[in-house]
């Protein structure tokens, strides 16, 4: 398949992940956002205001099958956000590769708008490995996150804060290794990536957020 954008070590495929994955070699490490399951995506439909629970495209039907394609992609670290609920639908799927539930919190999320309950507060990281020896660049630190969701300019509707990707790829991998975001969106794993003097391959179904990573791509060093 003809990559859709390809610099420096940067590739982004337009397609499928499901389709495009089988044609390539694995890869070092995967850091991913896959899309969550329905009762995130359609917020509204459970009491919340649908302008800031809304996601527009399809939840995540069948965890077990993401992870296993995620596992068998990666020979190492495979660092997959989701909702809190769905961490041990995670843990299931990936079997004996699982490793451990860590956390986003997000200080600037919406609260619980209907008040008859606590609110969200962030978000679940699924961390799996391969059968090789596990190795992370965070020592003993505990496996939480506190970043603020990005309000403004945002270019996806579940854009990942560039500041969290670029501690998860400094924690999870090295210089020079090469990570894969089957699920790129706007492009955020791979801008760090950039930054860190990482190689990436992103794959996005929707082609204008391929341009809009390739636009993001093309800037200089951000962080």
């Amino acid at each position: 398949m003809k990559p859709y954008y390809e610099h420096n070590g940067i590739t982004i495929y337009h397609g499928d992940c499901r389709e495009v994955l089988p044609t390539l070699e694995r890869v070092d490490h995967v850091i991913t956002d896959p899309p969550y399951d329905a009762k995130t995506h359609d917020g509204a439909r459970y009491g919340f205001r649908e302008t800031s629970s809304k996601i527009p495209f399809a939840p995540l039907e069948d965890v077990e099958a993401t992870c296993k394609m995620l596992l068998r992609s990666s020979k190492r670290w495979v660092v997959a956000f989701c909702s809190l609920e769905m961490l041990g639908s995670y843990k299931k799927g990936a079997g004996d590769s699982w490793v451990r539930s860590c956390f986003w919190r997000r200080p600037n999320g919406v609260p619980q708008f209907t008040g008859d309950r606590p609110g969200q507060p962030g978000e679940g990281i699924a961390v799996m490995h391969g059968d090789s020896i596990k190795r992370w660049n965070g020592s003993g630190r505990h496996g939480f996150y506190e970043f603020l969701i990005e309000q403004h300019g945002r270019a996806h509707p579940t854009e990942k804060p560039l500041a969290l990707m670029l501690q998860l790829v400094s924690d999870f991998t090295d210089e020079n290794d090469l990570i894969l975001d089957p699920f790129m969106g706007s492009g955020t794993t791979l801008r760090a990536a950039k930054d860190l003097g990482r190689r990436a391959i992103g794959i996005e179904l929707e082609e204008k957020y391929c341009e809009i990573a390739a636009r993001r791509l093309g800037q200089e060093v951000l962080c």
